[in-house]
């Protein structure tokens, strides 16, 4: 009994023993908070590190900031723009047409006199056309039947008929140079008319004339001779008829 008492007391002395060389409670934190203060300080250092490059940076945008203020208060200077003088513009001259545009020809140094009706010849064709002379009328007319539009070497053409005093038909072509619109009291609304260039001859006048185009198979006379014919070239005695004689054919 004494010796199992013995072998018990000795049994908890060295349990005493052993508990008695394991290190403090207190050593362990020490240590552990050592290192906290190590992190504290790792992380102060980073923070400053930290502050500093914001400083920098907030220093490099205070001086771009400066720049752009400066910029901003010197005046603008605007260019002025230089104006470059336009290109001339060019005008294509109309082409000729079937015969060549010669200006008119008087065959004689004076004036010649003409009535309220002449004859004239169509050249080269030679038709004979009985023409009314009127100083009202600014441009000439002759009456053309059958019109027909036709497109020659890009160009407008008009293709007609043309009846003479002793009835025959003659059918010409010609190139339009333009049209006109014509308002008469009959016709307050006007018509468009197509303008052509004729070689006409009346006396000793020889030239290539404009005239528009049109019916005037209803009317008395088929050609109207106005102030463009006459212009420069002729004297209108309107009590008289005929007094140019008809030159022959090719004269």
């Amino acid at each position: 009994m004494r010796g199992y008492v013995a072998a018990m007391a000795l049994s908890l002395l060295s349990g005493c023993i052993a508990v008695e060389e394991r290190p403090a409670p207190y050593e362990d934190l020490r240590g552990e908070m050592q290192g906290v203060r190590n992190e504290v300080a790792a992380a102060s250092d980073a923070v400053a590190e930290l502050a500093s490059l914001v400083k920098d940076r907030d220093a490099g945008f205070s001086l771009r900031l400066k720049a752009i203020e400066h910029e901003m208060a010197q005046p603008i200077h605007v260019p002025t723009p230089i104006c470059e003088a336009p290109e001339p513009v060019m005008v294509q001259a109309p082409q000729a047409c079937e015969a060549p545009l010669a200006p008119a020809v008087v065959e004689s140094e004076e004036k010649i006199t003409v009535g309220q009706l002449e004859r004239i010849r169509i050249e080269p064709q030679g038709a004979v056309l009985t023409a009314r002379i009127d100083t009202g009328a600014n441009s000439n007319s002759l009456s053309a039947e059958n019109l027909v539009y036709f497109e020659r070497d890009g160009d407008d053409w008009v293709r007609f008929e043309v009846r003479t005093d002793d009835g025959k038909v003659n059918t010409l072509e010609r190139e339009v140079q333009r049209h006109v619109r014509v308002i008469q009291q009959s016709d307050p609304e006007g018509s468009r008319r197509p303008m052509v260039y004729l070689r006409v001859r009346l006396g000793n006048v020889l030239g290539n004339f404009e005239f528009n185009l049109t019916d005037r198979s209803h009317l008395k006379h088929p050609v109207i001779l106005g102030r463009e014919f006459l212009a420069d070239l002729m004297l209108v005695d309107v009590g008289q008829e005929f007094l140019q004689p008809l030159p022959d054919p090719g004269s």
